[in-house]
């Protein structure tokens, strides 16, 4: 009888190496932690978004640094009712993954002496690799000075940068490198302004 004629036994034990069944649930097995992995990474990414505190541009006859003034100065604008300004802020990607920028705005007091101009305050949307910077220009309008009198001011601290990485939405508040400040005009400085003390009451 030959060793192909013999009848086979199947309680045999396999040949020595791998079984097929434990490959498979291996295979499985890295397969799930790999899309765990994934899923994760996803999920957690927007917590790995890091923004670069931002120093914001301004034309040279638009205020003045005075130094000194915090821990890094402070920008004081000049304010000019009814003008506008224009604010450069930079957007400097520290994080590990791409940051899609779709909005940048300034932090602002409700009523402030300075406005975002509509067509001004819209971010053409822009991706961003790790380590990469661009700049969004924002246009302002000085306004609203009836409701503060002559010794107050706005502070203007932070950026809030909105956008997306991964495809999920992420926010970050941003403080600014130097802030700016603008403060409030007398009577004779503001032409929106009365006499009437109840003209100028914020509703």
């Amino acid at each position: 009888m030959s060793v192909l004629d013999r009848p086979r036994d199947a309680t045999a034990p396999l040949p020595p190496g791998q079984p097929a069944g434990r490959g498979r649930r291996r295979l499985r097995l890295w397969v799930a932690a790999v899309l765990v992995l994934i899923l994760g990474g996803w999920l957690l990414s927007p917590y790995a978004v890091r923004v670069a505190p931002p120093e914001v541009a301004l034309d040279a006859d638009a205020g003045l640094m005075v130094e000194g003034y915090g821990p890094a100065g402070t920008f004081a604008l000049d304010y000019r009712f009814g003008e506008q300004v224009l604010v450069t802020v930079p957007v400097a990607n520290d994080s590990p993954v791409p940051l899609r920028v779709e909005s940048v705005e300034l932090v602002e007091p409700a009523y402030p002496l300075m406005e975002p101009v509509p067509d001004g305050a819209v971010v053409e949307p822009f991706t961003l690799l790790p380590g990469q910077s661009g700049e969004v220009d924002l246009s302002f309008e000085f306004t609203n000075c009836r409701y503060y009198h002559e010794r107050a001011n706005n502070a203007y601290e932070q950026v809030r940068v909105s956008g997306s990485v991964l495809g999920r939405p992420v926010t970050r508040t941003v403080d600014l490198a130097v802030p700016l400040v603008v403060h409030s005009q007398v009577i004779l400085n503001c032409p929106d302004r009365t006499l009437v003390r109840g003209d100028d009451r914020r509703l």
